[in-house]
């Protein structure tokens, strides 16, 4: 059976010999597993974290105190630690409707009286540019995307990776906040860090440290914060992971290639961003409801979800927060599902002709 949508058995070879030449000091993974994705995303701070989903809540509170809080647009589809985020931090979340035909938020959509928007590139695929707004980037399903040949990181003022196993990079569980802002970086820094004032577990001197000398020095806390750092042997797994990225890249677009070539006229494929792959394979049907083609697949052994559940806001979690109606969401989640592409998946041939099959 095709088990898993995202990902399959993982393999680490050589993994065990890059971990013993490189462990060493404190945080000497974390400094150097930062400097890397900053190179990466060409962007100069950095902050590697626990998840995802910390990353969300790190960038959230460091907006909240640079902006104020207020109403927050999120997407129909984001995932809900997005939305969670948002809310612990002191905004109003108010979810926004895709438009026609896509899984990205309308623009158009946005209410003018937003303090911020979270914009995600919902499975890896590129979400509008918004412009007027603080902006909260969901980049946890994609990595290295460029819009109009400028790195994500450029288009935010906060930017989130993650780095969970089934995504594009793994360091087998963390993430990244992202920012070219001094000052929200050092927020970031704060709040990830107990929300104290000291820099000194930094490597350089870009955030300089604003905690008083004394023997309180390092304990002296000036926000709410949590304790959000990658651990250190995730960072030196997430660098053993960078030194793979071009070769799964490849293996996930050959993926992506036999799946596209092979979905029947009955149902709607997405095409590729430019320069990257997704995070998966979506497929909408033409008419009716997804769930009969799910069924058959399901039932011939090919693993296929729904899209994160559909419509965040129809979740019991978020169903008293307010919205547009989200006609265009609604409408494609009851069409759509995905199936995988993961670097690490076997037999995507024989998934591509049993998609083939039930699609023609």
């Amino acid at each position: 059976m095709i088990r898993y949508p995202c990902t399959g058995h993982v393999r680490a070879d050589g993994f065990g010999a890059f971990l013993e030449a490189s462990l060493g000091a404190p945080r000497a993974n974390l400094h150097a597993f930062a400097a890397e994705l900053s190179a990466m995303f060409e962007a100069p701070f950095v902050t590697p974290v626990s998840s995802g989903s910390s990353a969300n809540l790190a960038g959230a509170f460091a907006l909240a105190e640079k902006v104020g809080v207020g109403r927050a647009a999120v997407s129909a589809f984001t995932f809900p630690t997005t939305v969670s985020a948002l809310s612990m931090a002191g905004f109003s979340p108010v979810f926004v409707d895709t438009a026609p035909g896509s899984f990205q938020l309308d623009p158009a959509a946005i209410p003018a009286d937003v303090k911020v928007v979270a914009v995600t590139h919902f499975l890896g695929y590129p979400a509008p540019i918004v412009r007027g707004f603080a902006v909260l980037q969901d980049a946890c399903e994609t990595m290295a995307m460029r819009l109009d040949g400028v790195p994500i990181a450029h288009l935010a003022d906060v930017t989130t990776f993650s780095f969970y196993h089934p995504h594009h990079m793994s360091s087998y569980g963390g993430g990244a906040v992202v920012t070219r802002d001094a000052e929200l970086a050092r927020v970031i820094e704060s709040v990830s860090h107990w929300g104290r004032a000291c820099t000194h577990h930094l490597p350089d001197e870009r955030l300089p440290c604003a905690a008083p000398e004394g023997p309180e020095h390092f304990f002296h806390y000036v926000r709410p914060g949590f304790n959000l750092e990658m651990s250190e042997l995730n960072a030196c797994f997430g660098r053993w992971s960078l030194l793979r990225y071009a070769m799964d890249e490849e293996r996930r677009a050959r993926h992506f290639a036999q799946l596209i070539e092979s979905v029947g006229p009955s149902v709607i494929a997405y095409p590729r961003p430019p320069g990257v792959t997704p995070a998966v394979f979506p497929i909408t049907v033409r008419d009716g409801d997804a769930r009969p083609l799910i069924d058959r697949l399901l039932a011939r052994g090919v693993e296929a979800r729904t899209c994160m559940g559909g419509v965040i806001a129809d979740h019991p979690a978020f169903a008293g927060l307010p919205h547009d109606g989200l006609r265009h969401a609604r409408d494609l989640a009851r069409r759509s599902f995905f199936v995988g592409i993961h670097q690490a998946l076997e037999d995507v041939e024989g998934m591509a002709r049993i998609v083939a099959e039930e699609t023609r």
